[in-house]
């Protein structure tokens, strides 16, 4: 047993050992053969004139391409002799040569390096006019210049005369008018004569209850492009009329719904201003009734019955606020109790004085 472990032994620390120096040219071959490869990629983009402004020992490195990095020492070759280490790991652990890195543009890195990215200034925001169209009336105003553009065309190659308009653009600001919309439409019919004596014969085809759809179809079968050109602004101004009409009816009703609850708060106000009126002449007073519950009742039920409600208020008043007996004052230094006669006359008092109260 004692000579097996001895055997062993020499077997495992012997340098002589086939096993390990077959592993050596084994391992020694394949890093030969990547690091020819790597070579080869990293010839194509080392520049030529490269090695006449590198020093000696750069230039040698260039020279060897990776062979630094790949071909293990000889204490590295030993260790694999031993058993220590094998494969890449000499690869992995060799230091890297400092000459191609001061080159900065040789091996892998101008290859790995990323650009730096550029920088970009936000782009600024460009404020729109005050009097700037709304998108609607842009497309309006746009398909409205096309079409005058066609038939100015039309007219010209025809020797025909165009109607005469006053609409100019500014009219759509800074809102798109109905009567505005009625101008531009009386102006597209005068200009339809034109379209019929440009190109009778097809516009012969045409129906005259024809569809959008129709117009743009048939549109599509002309030759001429000022005649496609007219007859598709046509339909474009059509359809932003329409849109523009829509537009106007709902800024129009939000207009109106403004209104009515601007009127609706004026009211309120005045109401309130109205009640507090009436409250502070009758704390000036100084009646043994509640003033606010008096006043408050009085204006919610006069809401529903205005002519009645006043007149219980100038007659009873106690109807909506009872008299407060505790601040009746008693006669003769209160000698005399307040009695429910006092009562009553302090209701006729109040309802003479607020029926008589101008406020």
């Amino acid at each position: 047993m004692a000579e097996n472990e001895n055997s062993l032994d020499a077997f495992i620390t012997s340098p002589t050992a086939a096993p390990a120096q077959k592993n050596t040219v084994e391992t020694v071959n394949l890093e030969d053969e990547f690091a020819k490869l790597l070579n080869d990629f990293i010839g194509q983009d080392t520049p030529k004139k490269e090695s006449e402004n590198v020093s000696p020992q750069a230039a040698e490195a260039l020279s060897a391409g990776l062979d630094s990095f790949i071909t293990p020492s000889q204490s590295t070759v030993s260790s694999a002799q031993s058993g220590a280490d094998n494969g890449l790991e000499s690869f992995i652990t060799a230091p890297a040569p400092a000459a191609p890195a001061e080159t900065g543009n040789s091996g892998l890195e101008s290859f790995v390096t990323p650009a730096a990215p550029t920088s970009s200034a936000p782009a600024e925001k460009v404020s729109e006019p005050e009097n700037s169209l709304k998108p609607e009336e842009q497309e309006l105003a746009r398909a409205i210049a096309n079409f005058q553009d066609g038939i100015y065309s039309i007219a010209d190659k025809k020797n025909l005369k165009v109607p005469e308009t006053d609409y100019t653009e500014d009219m759509l600001r800074p809102n798109y008018k109905p009567s505005v919309g009625k101008k531009v439409a009386q102006y597209m019919l005068s200009c339809w004569d034109i379209i019929n004596k440009a190109d009778p014969e097809n516009m012969k085809r045409l129906s005259k209850e024809a569809t959008d759809e129709e117009y743009l179809a048939f549109a599509e079968t002309l030759s001429d492009t000022d005649m496609q050109l007219a007859i598709i602004s046509y339909v474009e101004i059509l359809i932003n009329l329409e849109i523009c009409e829509v537009k106007y009816e709902q800024k129009k009703e939000i207009m109106q719904k403004n209104r009515i609850k601007k009127e609706l708060y004026e009211e309120y106000m005045e109401l309130q201003e109205r009640k507090q009126l009436f409250i502070s002449k009758l704390k000036e007073k100084d009646f043994p009734i509640d003033a606010e519950r008096l006043i408050n009742n009085y204006f919610r039920v006069a809401q529903k019955d205005p002519d009645g409600s006043f007149e219980a208020l100038t007659k009873n008043p106690a109807m909506f606020s009872p008299i407060e007996f505790d601040k009746i004052r008693p006669k003769f230094f209160g000698l005399i109790k307040v009695t429910p006669e006092d009562g009553i006359k302090a209701n006729q008092k109040i309802g003479k004085f607020v029926k008589n109260l101008k406020v």
